[in-house]
């Protein structure tokens, strides 16, 4: 749970669940230097036909070198976050306030499968 503040009042919000959707990579084991990496994000929030206090934000994230010849990783995930009661409909505001949320887990999930590919970790939270 944390606690944060939209426009002036305190609220918590909760995750109540968390997954990869899709995860997509190129590693090329060949090459014998290093490789300059960038990440880019995009976000994207759905919420239910009808309010219900819960919002789903789908954070994609692709780490690649250059020109996407040596090294790709492109992962998209879903956090679910249970809203508080005080509020009945998604803003603006409420997606920027909720987007940390789904960064901490998704780069812990980047940081996980980096590891468990056996390649330098990628740690995006830094």
């Amino acid at each position: 749970m944390r606690k944060s503040y939209y426009g002036r009042i305190a609220m918590n919000y909760e995750v109540i669940d968390f997954k990869t959707v899709s995860v997509n990579y190129k590693l090329d084991t060949g090459i014998g230097s290093e490789l300059g990496l960038r990440a880019e994000s995009r976000v994207s929030v759905k919420t239910p036909d009808e309010w219900c206090g819960y919002v789903y934000l789908y954070l994609n994230t692709k780490i690649h070198d250059e020109n996407d010849t040596y090294f790709v990783f492109d992962i998209t995930t879903e956090t679910v976050i249970k809203i508080p009661d005080e509020i009945s409909e998604m803003s603006e505001e409420l997606m920027q306030e909720l987007i940390p949320l789904a960064q901490q887990r998704s780069y812990a999930a980047i940081r996980d499968m980096s590891l468990a590919m056996g390649i330098n970790e990628l740690d995006l939270s830094k």
